[in-house]
């Protein structure tokens, strides 16, 4: 809705003005107020016209009409009402995020039943009750993704893809495979011991499609801690000492799985789905510790 008030907003200038000598309809008490009633009707008219129609040309402007009437109508002084309109338009902004992100149509009769039966229940959970609720969701919505992907051609053909990539480049020379599915090739070897879960681990790295075409590179070395990070790029790290340079390659069920990845600012698609992904990674070496300046001794406190 902010949305859509800024573009009539910026619309204002150059839209059709009303003639000063044209006489409100329905006319009340205060000409003042009606004149003014009259220019602002006329200029958000215009300025909402213009947003939709830019942002959706077949958009039913008449049904646009009878949803603005639903809501500016509405008894003013009965709150519940009001409320459950605006919860109405966050809850269909919540389906159409959920639609856009991950692909999944809520199934809104299942939903409403029980939004209804919790709603109008006896009791409530309490915060640490609906706090935990939540925490489970992101198990939900990667098992409904990977449900809703598993018949996505896009996704199909990324698996059979990759799975044929992974297999050849197995059985090439120098070449090894481990017992979760990663396959990887040591170019130079590291020295000292393998790194640590705990360590903070210096990493210069490329990311590439199976087609070559690079999605992601390290500018200078990044720090990654092995529980930060995507399962196989996880347990390469695990595999590795400081020096050590590798080519692995991470089938899609160890990268980014049925979800695939999305830029978090444009939305845009950087991983598809199913995806395997190719890597050159170099350890560097583990993260100095920061050196914080000491504490000064606190004084002690006089005996009472």
């Amino acid at each position: 809705m902010k949305k859509i008030l800024s573009l009539a907003l910026l619309t204002i200038i150059g839209l059709t003005a009303v003639s000063c000598n044209e006489k409100p309809a329905n006319g009340g008490s205060n000409p003042a107020v009606d004149s003014l009633s009259l220019e602002i009707g006329t200029i958000y008219g215009n300025g909402f016209a213009q947003g939709m129609k830019q942002q959706d040309s077949t958009i039913n402007l008449k049904e646009v009409i009878r949803a603005i009437e639903t809501v500016t109508k509405a008894d003013t002084a009965n709150h519940g009402y009001l409320n459950g309109l605006q919860a109405g338009m966050q809850l269909m902004s919540m389906f159409q995020g959920m639609k856009a992100q991950y692909g999944i149509d809520i199934n809104q009769k299942i939903f409403m039943n029980a939004f209804k039966k919790a709603f109008l229940g006896d009791s409530l959970l309490s915060q640490e009750q609906l706090m935990e609720r939540q925490a489970g969701l992101e198990s939900l919505i990667s098992k409904a993704v990977a449900e809703v992907k598993k018949n996505d051609p896009e996704a199909i053909k990324n698996q059979k893809a990759g799975e044929a990539f992974l297999n050849k480049k197995a059985g090439e020379q120098g070449y090894k495979k481990t017992k979760s599915g990663l396959v990887y090739k040591v170019i130079t070897e590291g020295k000292g011991e393998n790194f640590k879960e705990q360590d903070e681990i210096l990493v210069n790295y490329r990311g590439t499609h199976i087609d070559g075409k690079e999605f992601d590179k390290s500018a200078e070395p990044v720090a990654f801690r092995m529980s930060g990070t995507v399962p196989g790029f996880a347990e390469m790290l695990k595999l590795m000492k400081p020096g050590m340079k590798v080519e692995v390659i991470i089938p899609a069920e160890l990268a980014y799985g049925a979800e695939g990845s999305r830029n978090p600012m444009s939305g845009e698609v950087v991983i598809g789905p199913n995806e395997t992904l190719v890597f050159e990674m170099e350890a560097v070496g583990v993260k100095p510790a920061e050196n914080k300046p000491a504490q000064p001794a606190q004084p002690a406190k006089p005996a009472k």
